[in-house]
C-alpha cells in the first residue's frame, strides 16, 4: 500500500488535502514550493503550477494525476466531499484561505497521523539518511585537515558545505561551527573568530541527500587543553555512549533523557546540560520524537533519531558529541561511523 492510500485510511474522512511542503515530499518524493496533493477515494492529485508541471509530470504520472491549478482546481476534486482532512501546520494565511475556501465542509485535522507516519521509516528513507551521514562524514574529516592557527569559524563551516555540495548533498541546517568560549552555546552562530591554541572546536553538521537528513556533532581539540576540558569531554561522552548502548524500542523518550541527563548530574555538570537529548530526523532536521524531559511517545523500530547530550560552561567552552542512530531489532545502531575519543589536534 502507498503512502497516500494508507493516509487515507486511516484517515477515516472523504478526501484529503495536504499542504505542508515536508508532507507533499514526503507523500511523492518530489519537492516543489508551491503544490498540494489531494487524495479522495478512488484518486490521488498532485497541484502545482507552471514552473514545475512538465517536470512533475514526467516524474509522478504513475502514482498521481497531475494537474496545473490552484484552490480552485482543489475545490472542484473535493466538492462531493463532506469531511476533508488536512495538515494545519501552516502558515496562517494559508489556515485563513482554506477556511474560507472550504466553508462549507467539515475540516479535521490529520497533522499528527502524517506525523505519526513520517516517525517510522522505510529502509529507503533509512538509506538515504545514511547517505547522508557519509556525506556528512567527509565534510568533518576535511574541516580537521583544515584547523589550524588563524583560520576563523566561518572559513570552516565554509568549506564543510562546499564539500557536501561537491558530494551531491545540500545542507540540512546551518552548519555550527564553534570555537573556545563561543562552544559554550549549543547553538552557537558561526563568526570571524579565529582559532587559537587551548581552543575546542565544537562542530554541528548535516547533509541533506534526496531530501533526507543527516545530524553530527564532534568536538576536538586544539593544542593543549586543561584537565577541566578533557573531564568535561568524558562526562558528555560516557553520557552518550552509555545512552546509545541502553535505549531500545519500547522506551519513551523520557526515559531515554534522563539516561544521559542522571550521568551528566552525578559528574556536577547539570546546570551545564540545557537542551534535550535528542530528536529525530528525516525529511525535516527536527522531527518528532523527541528525547526530552517530556516527551511520553514511545521508540518503535524503524524510528531515527539523534543522541546528543552536551555541556556548556559559559566563558569556557561547550561539548557536544552528537550520532544518529536508527532503532533497529529493538536496539540503536548507529549510523555514523566517525570515532568519538578525544581528538587533540
Amino acid at each position: 500500500m502507498n503512502s497516500c492510500r494508507e493516509l487515507f485510511i486511516k484517515s477515516n474522512v472523504d478526501a484529503i488535502i495536504v499542504l505542508g511542503e515536508s508532507n507533499t515530499f514526503y507523500l511523492s518524493g518530489y519537492k516543489s514550493s508551491n503544490c498540494q496533493i489531494v487524495i479522495t477515494k478512488d484518486e490521488q492529485y498532485f497541484i502545482t503550477d507552471g514552473r514545475y508541471i512538465n517536470e512533475a509530470k514526467k516524474i509522478l504520472s504513475d502514482k498521481f494525476l497531475v494537474l496545473s491549478g490552484g484552490y480552485d482546481v482543489i475545490k472542484d476534486l473535493v466538492k462531493q466531499s463532506y469531511s476533508i482532512g488536512w495538515d494545519n501546520d501552516v502558515p496562517y494565511t494559508t489556515y485563513k484561505k482554506i477556511s474560507e475556501v472550504f466553508f462549507d465542509k467539515k475540516l479535521v485535522d490529520i497533522t499528527d497521523i502524517i506525523s505519526s507516519m513520517r516517525m517510522i521509516k522505510t529502509q529507503a528513507e533509512i538509506e538515504n539518511i545514511k547517505k547522508a551521514q557519509e556525506i556528512t562524514e567527509l565534510g568533518f574529516n576535511e574541516a580537521l585537515k583544515a584547523l589550524k592557527e588563524g583560520i576563523s569559524e566561518i572559513e570552516i563551516a565554509a568549506l564543510i558545505e562546499y564539500t557536501f555540495l561537491k558530494n551531491g548533498a545540500s545542507i540540512a541546517f546551518d552548519s555550527i561551527v564553534a570555537f573556545g568560549e563561543n562552544g559554550a552555546s549549543p547553538h552557537a552562530h558561526r563568526t570571524s573568530r579565529q582559532l587559537t591554541c587551548g581552543d575546542f572546536v565544537t562542530m554541528d553538521i548535516g547533509a541533506k541527500y534526496n531530501g533526507y537528513c543527516s545530524d553530527m556533532t564532534r568536538t576536538v581539540a586544539f593544542g593543549g587543553i586543561t584537565r577541566k576540558q578533557i573531564d568535561i569531554y568524558n562526562t558528555v561522552l560516557q553520557a552518550q555512549e552509555t545512552t546509545i548502548k541502553k535505549m531500545q524500542a519500547g522506551m519513551s523518550g523520557k526515559e531515554v533523557d534522563l539516561i544521559a541527563r542522571s550521568i551528566i548530574e552525578k559528574k556536577g555538570y547539570g546546570d551545564y546540560f540545557t537542551h534535550s537529548t535528542g530528536h529525530s530526523v528525516g525529511i525535516d532536521i527536527h522531527e518528532p520524537i523527541f528525547l526530552s524531559k517530556s516527551e511520553d511517545r514511545i521508540l518503535e523500530n524503524g524510528m531515527v533519531v539523534t543522541v546528543e547530550p552536551g555541556i556548556y560552561v559559559p566563558n569556557l567552552c561547550g561539548v557536544r558529541i552528537e550520532d544518529t542512530v536508527v532503532i533497529q531489532n529493538n536496539c540503536a545502531k548507529l549510523i555514523s561511523n566517525i570515532d568519538k575519543n578525544l581528538i587533540i589536534i
